[in-house]
């Protein structure tokens, strides 16, 4: 959304990451309050700034009146057609009515008009809703911030190490299918049939992805690269505290840094959600949490070990103080 509040909202910090995963709910701001808003907004209409516009409809987006919020813009869009906030709380308003198509066209304009648009935050919701699109195979074996789909498909159920070599090797095993999804989908269903989701079928599973059409946002942006790649994946679960492609992100996220009790609780909340990759996610969750008790069998081996060394340690200085003491008696 772009209005005032939402400007000025949106200047703090963001939520941190367990915040988002954890389920604090985003505040939309108490509904009397956006009641009175609205009333004194329609007593002191101001139909020529496109900002009286975005202020009454994005009230309405808060109070979660979607469709009344998409009419009143659809009305004016044309009469602001370089407006960005217009455009963005339009694009909004389409993306929480699931009218997803529609959204991503709103959004792509937006970024047109302001490519920096909500703090550079507003890529991230285009390249969201340029998944949304897409077909259910296509969700399957892609994640939202599609520079790191290789990486995830490849890792398979090991620790995440992001490099785009990943995608350029499966781009290049691919490259014999010259475009023919269907044919590489069938490769994939012929590999999966001994293990759906294990190593070798995740890897022609990697190999499909490579041969998808990229979406059109990578032709201008790379998000692993962009400083806001934290905040962005935030802000979009922020907004689509329901969607399981947006905790997928956060997972992956986390797991980019280390944080893997994170990243497994977030990809467990995908899987509540109903996430079409639930089998992948699965086995994920189950490598992760068997990382960290081993980790932790390692914490408590070096524990005892240290322990056995300062016990060691101590019966040496002893024997040490006791020889010494021995030999000045002797002296004496």
């Amino acid at each position: 959304m772009w209005d005032s509040d939402t400007l000025g909202d949106e200047k703090k910090a963001r939520p941190n990451m367990a915040e988002a995963i954890l389920g604090k709910a985003p505040d939309l701001g108490d509904p009397i309050k956006l009641r009175k808003r609205i009333t004194e907004l329609q007593s002191n209409r101001r139909e020529n700034d496109p900002a009286w516009w975005n202020d009454l409809a994005g009230a309405h987006i808060r109070l979660g009146e979607l469709k009344v919020a998409a009419e009143l813009l659809e009305s004016v869009v044309a009469r602001f057609p370089d407006d960005y906030g217009v455009r963005a709380n339009l694009g909004t308003a389409y993306h929480l009515l699931g009218r997803y198509q529609e959204a991503e066209k709103e959004i792509a304009r937006d970024l047109e008009i302001n490519p920096d648009a909500h703090f550079g935050l507003e890529k991230y919701h285009l390249a969201l809703l340029q998944y949304l699109s897409r077909d259910a195979k296509y969700q399957s074996r892609h994640i939202y911030v599609d520079e790191f789909t290789s990486e995830f498909l490849d890792a398979s159920y090991g620790l995440f190490h992001y490099t785009d070599s990943t995608e350029i090797i499966f781009r290049e095993m691919a490259e014999g299918y010259t475009n023919n999804v269907a044919e590489a989908e069938a490769d994939y269903e012929l590999v999966a049939k001994a293990d759906r989701f294990g190593r070798d079928a995740m890897r022609v599973l990697g190999m499909v992805a490579a041969v998808d059409p990229r979406p059109t946002y990578r032709e201008k942006w790379n998000l692993t690269t962009n400083t806001n790649l934290q905040a962005g994946v935030i802000y979009m679960a922020s907004l689509n505290p329901k969607e399981p492609a947006c905790f997928v992100m956060l997972g992956v996220v986390s797991w980019k840094y280390g944080d893997l009790h994170l990243a497994a609780t977030a990809f467990e909340k995908a899987i509540k959600l109903g996430s079409p990759q639930t089998e992948i996610l699965n086995r994920k969750v189950e490598a992760i949490r068997d990382h960290i008790r081993k980790a932790g069998g390692q914490g408590n081996s070096m524990t005892m070990v240290l322990a056995f060394c300062a016990i060691a340690g101590i019966c040496i200085a002893a024997i040490i103080v006791l020889v010494a003491k021995s030999i000045t008696r002797k002296r004496a």
